[in-house]
Order: C-alpha cells, then sequence, then structure tokens
C-alpha cells in the first residue's frame, strides 16, 4: 500500500468505527492524530485513485461505487465529524500529521461547531406551468394586461401579449426569488445557514422542528407550482468543505 485514503476529521480522542466497511474491500481503518485531531484512514494503493484514461477513477460505476462506501463509513461515525471529499489521498502519516498540525486551531473550531449536528438543504422546484397559471390568478397587472388585451385591436393585443409574456417570466423569477429567501429564513431560525444556497448545519434536537415548518411550508407553495423538499440530514459536507478551504 502506497497511500493513506482519508475519510475525515475527527477529535483526537476519536475511536475506530466499527462494522462500517472500508473503501476498498479489506483495507482496513487507522487513525493519525496530531495535536487536538486525528484522521481517519485506510491505507490504499493509489493507482486505483489517480485520475487517467485506463484507471478506475475513470469508470463511473466504480467512483460511484466508491463515493457510496466513502459516505457508509462517514454516515457510521459518532459524535464530531468533518468529512473529506471522496478521493482524498496522503502519502503517508507524516504528510498528514503535517496537514492536521498546521490546520489544528481552525479545525478544532469547526469540530466543535458540527458536534450534535447534521447538515440539510432545501430545494425549491418550479412546475412552470403551474406556477405561470397561479401568478394569472393572482396578480392582479398580469390580470391586467389580459383583460386589455383581450379588448384590444389586434395589433395592440400582439403587442399587449408579448408584454404580458415579459411580466410573466418577471414575475415567476421574482416569486422564486422571494420563495428562496423565505425558505432560507426559515432555515436560519432553526439552524446555521451556510454559505451554500440554502443548505444549514442544524442541531440535531432541533431537526424536528425545522422539518414541521418547512413541510408546512411546502404544503403551502404546493398549490402554486413550486415544490419544496429537505434533503438530509446527512453529515457536514458543505460546512467541512468551507472551513477545510479557510483553515
Amino acid at each position: 500500500m502506497d497511500a493513506l485514503y482519508a475519510y475525515a476529521v475527527l477529535p483526537a480522542d476519536a475511536a475506530l468505527p466499527g462494522d462500517a466497511a472500508a473503501i476498498l474491500p479489506g483495507a482496513g481503518f487507522a487513525l493519525v492524530r496530531a495535536g487536538g485531531c486525528a484522521a481517519l484512514v485506510s491505507p490504499v494503493p493509489r493507482a486505483p485513485f489517480e485520475a487517467g484514461p485506463a484507471t478506475r477513477a475513470n469508470d463511473p460505476a466504480w467512483v460511484a461505487e466508491r463515493a457510496a462506501a466513502h459516505h457508509a463509513v462517514v454516515a457510521a461515525l459518532p459524535g464530531a465529524v468533518l468529512p473529506l471529499a471522496f478521493g482524498a489521498l496522503f502519502s503517508g502519516p507524516g504528510p498528514l500529521a503535517e496537514w492536521l498540525a498546521a490546520r489544528e486551531a481552525a479545525l478544532r473550531a469547526a469540530l466543535a461547531q458540527v458536534d450534535g449536528c447534521a447538515e440539510c438543504t432545501a430545494k425549491l422546484e418550479e412546475d412552470p406551468a403551474r406556477h405561470a397559471a397561479w401568478l394569472d390568478a393572482h396578480d392582479e397587472n398580469l390580470r391586467d394586461l389580459a383583460r386589455r388585451a383581450s379588448e384590444a385591436s389586434a395589433g395592440t393585443a400582439f403587442l399587449l401579449a408579448r408584454t404580458r409574456e415579459k411580466r410573466l417570466a418577471e414575475a415567476r423569477a421574482a416569486r422564486a426569488a422571494m420563495m428562496a429567501r423565505e425558505v432560507a429564513a426559515r432555515l436560519g431560525r432553526h439552524a446555521h445557514v451556510m454559505p451554500e444556497a440554502m443548505t444549514a448545519l442544524v442541531r440535531r434536537a432541533d431537526l424536528p422542528a425545522l422539518m414541521a415548518e418547512l413541510a408546512a411550508t411546502a404544503r403551502e407553495l404546493a398549490e402554486s407550482g413550486i415544490a419544496l423538499r429537505l434533503v438530509g440530514p446527512w453529515p457536514p459536507y458543505a460546512y467541512a468543505r468551507a472551513a477545510i478551504a479557510h483553515a
């Protein structure tokens, strides 16, 4: 084995996972510690993970299978965890320990932030036809343009119809943006909202209240052609990505 595959940064007193399967069959697990942090790793051959036309990393099915294994390991870890991106390789314990030590203060602060938390993302999906129909029924300006077009001469009606199409597109975009801001605000009442759009770090104890509020919002929006769904909860991938980038 000529590389260490790194799954996540953990507190220094973390234990090895129990029943999880490693990134490659039979690889096993180890912890590399530096100061107040540790990284969970598996010894692996470097070749399968390297980019290139003839490598396993170029096989979408293999990558999907390995990415699922990576997630299964991360999801099985108890306590505070900062997941690393799929495919993170280090040449050995020494370079990895140096990497941890150089970022120790920032990594420990991030671990304290994610302790007891999970990450979730709210997604808004528009049904253009249903949303347009809802706006037609509720937007006074659009109704007025439609009325004026129905009463105008052919040339004027054509111009009014074009104006109405433009206003409808603007109204759809404006309402979608407004809904995104409102959902982000609702996330923020229960969670630490991330820079990534509508993604939040939520204390696990607060998840039921957040999910209930967003379920009510989803019911309110459903008739208007905008669907809302909550993806997660899962380990704090986006938070870890941002924290490590700035460490």
